[in-house]
């Protein structure tokens, strides 16, 4: 049976996948992509969800030679506004002091294609597709994955294949979850008035409901809703017709961008949010929504997996320059050091942010005025919170 080695080997080949991988190689390692899919195919791809790219993760992309690749398929964030129910109790936030963007709204379509055309021109990087990991076991300082006919041996494992990671059962690494018994669907629409570069988020009882401005087609404009509910709710919602739906979706955006025109795409997923216990195992480090996911409320779960990514490269880059192994146990506890903390932080921001808007009487409805006017007043408060979601800070 064939032995392939490489310095490191990643289990799924998705965004946070796709992009570690890339930046590794980049470093000069021999990876490996084992991916469960059929070979990437941008025609063919069934997710039509869309990603908001902070600011910080931007950096990082233009870093490693990615960010040109995605760039023009970017729609820019330049404000954000937070609305309480009704457009009587909002927030703006704008980026002017810095002269830069909030963050950038992109297909996550697009991401995969700009990674995939560069991963291919990688020498030293070999992807694996329709497989599957059928055992795992070590050899010295290696960690070993049998396949059908072939090994991986590499010096470090990295389980970048999702909520449901098949390496985290392996090893039965233990995980804090929670199922907010809720889901969140997702429309592309096409609307009658510019977004003017403006992300929306409505905070209502049963969930929030964010506006993302997208990039026009064929002189449409263009944005996606990611609308929070109950079950109930959003099975009743998928049983209407597009007229009856975009009926409702006026309603609730209040005009921000118009009436909506026409619904392009719907899909929906189960709202659930966990945090692994520790972040590595013996020579396996776990990276983006393998390691954690969070309630979408803040939009920033692709983000911090990006911080994954690069907290990786770094250390990566540190172990290379210094001719030192990559990882051992020291390598993985820095890892675990450097993000389990981020994680955890918004882990616990993005749960109580949503338990706080939930609340509906008359006592909390006051307390939120009273702390989004302040926050509204406050240059110091907003700047502070802009750049926590920029993560710049």
């Amino acid at each position: 049976m064939k032995e392939i080695q490489s310095n490191i080997n990643i289990v799924g080949g998705g965004l946070i996948g796709a992009a570690a991988a890339y930046s590794l190689s980049k470093l000069g390692n021999k990876v490996v992509i084992l991916e469960q899919k059929d070979k990437f195919n941008h025609e063919k791809i069934l997710d039509k969800r869309t990603t908001a790219i902070s600011e910080g993760t931007k950096k990082f992309l233009e870093e490693i030679n990615i960010w040109g690749d995605i760039s023009h398929h970017a729609e820019p964030i330049k404000n954000i506004q937070i609305i309480d129910r009704n457009q009587s109790n909002k927030l703006h936030f704008d980026n002017k002091r810095r002269v830069s963007n909030l963050g950038y709204i992109v297909k996550n379509e697009f991401i995969l294609d700009g990674l995939y055309k560069q991963l291919k021109k990688q020498k030293n990087v070999k992807i694996f597709n329709n497989v599957s990991v059928k055992d795992i076991f070590y050899e010295e300082n290696k960690i070993v994955i049998k396949q059908k006919n072939f090994f991986v041996s590499s010096n470090i494992l990295i389980a970048s294949d999702g909520k449901n990671s098949s390496i985290r059962k392996i090893f039965k690494t233990p995980i804090y979850s929670k199922d907010y018994k809720k889901k969140a669907i997702v429309i592309n629409f096409y609307h009658s008035k510019t977004h003017n570069n403006t992300a929306y988020e409505y905070f209502f009882k049963n969930g929030p409901l964010a506006i993302l401005p997208m990039q026009k087609n064929k002189n449409n404009f263009q944005s996606s809703i990611v609308w929070t509910n109950t079950d109930k709710f959003i099975n009743s919602l998928l049983s209407l017709d597009d007229n009856n739906i975009i009926s409702i979706l006026n309603e609730k955006t209040q005009g921000s961008v118009g009436e909506i025109k026409k619904i392009i795409t719907k899909q929906t997923f189960p709202l659930k949010a966990h945090l692994n216990s520790k972040f590595f195992e013996n020579r396996i480090i776990y990276l983006g929504d393998s390691a954690h996911s969070f309630h979408p409320i803040a939009g920033q779960g692709w983000n911090l997996g990006m911080q994954d990514v690069e907290s990786l490269y770094n250390l990566t880059k540190k172990y290379n320059s210094l001719g030192l192994e990559l990882g051992d146990e020291i390598f993985c506890k820095e890892f675990q050091k450097d993000n389990f903390f981020k994680a955890y932080r918004l882990y616990q921001i993005t749960d109580k942010v949503d338990s706080v808007f939930k609340l509906e009487n008359t006592i909390f409805n006051h307390a939120r005025f009273s702390v989004i006017n302040l926050i509204e007043k406050s240059k110091k408060i907003k700047n502070q919170i802009s750049d926590f979601a920029m993560g710049v800070n």
